[in-house]
């Protein structure tokens, strides 16, 4: 009999790309663009990132715990539930808002003009693009209840009580 503790299903690296190597690699734009000084908010981008780690690890565990993906989990992927639990009762998104506060937090700390473009573009693309067409999937695949879901909880911001359904 084999004792198996740890069962390594997902590796995060795509987050740890889009959160932690990509803001490291463009700070050397910082160099080509002006000096900025973002005074006290310095020190809040740590509270803005230790709550954006928060929310994507507490939303990322709800969607690997619920076991919802026979591959790798992808927002290009179709799941096979819907999880409307935990940090979802609030805000459709809470892994994409996790980790574009994560990277606000790092703009903010490092006061770098290059971290908060980048996340500037990774929010337009991802609302052009990426979560435009998961959410079509979704609606495609759970109809009326993910219709249901979309109009009571908002993408980016959070609602004050949580969703019923």
């Amino acid at each position: 009999m084999r004792l198996v503790l740890f069962k390594p299903v997902w590796l995060p690296i795509p987050p740890l790309f889009i959160g932690g190597v990509f803001p490291y690699l463009v700070t050397y734009l910082d160099a080509l663009l002006p000096a900025v000084s973002f005074g006290s908010w310095r020190w809040a981008g740590v509270i803005i990132f230790i709550i954006g780690f928060i929310l994507a690890f507490k939303s990322a565990r709800l969607i690997y715990i619920a076991e919802q993906w026979n591959e790798q989990p992808s927002p290009l992927r179709v799941p096979k539930r819907l999880v409307i639990v935990g940090p979802y009762k609030y805000v459709r998104n809470p892994m994409a808002l996790g980790m574009s506060q994560i990277i606000l937090g790092e703009g903010l700390y490092f006061q770098s003009i290059a971290i908060l473009g980048y996340l500037f573009v990774l929010f337009v693309l991802g609302n052009l693009f990426l979560l435009t067409e998961e959410e079509k999937r979704l609606e495609e695949k759970f109809g009326e209840e993910y219709s249901r879901y979309e109009a009571g909880v908002g993408r980016w911001i959070p609602r004050l009580t949580p969703y019923k359904g």
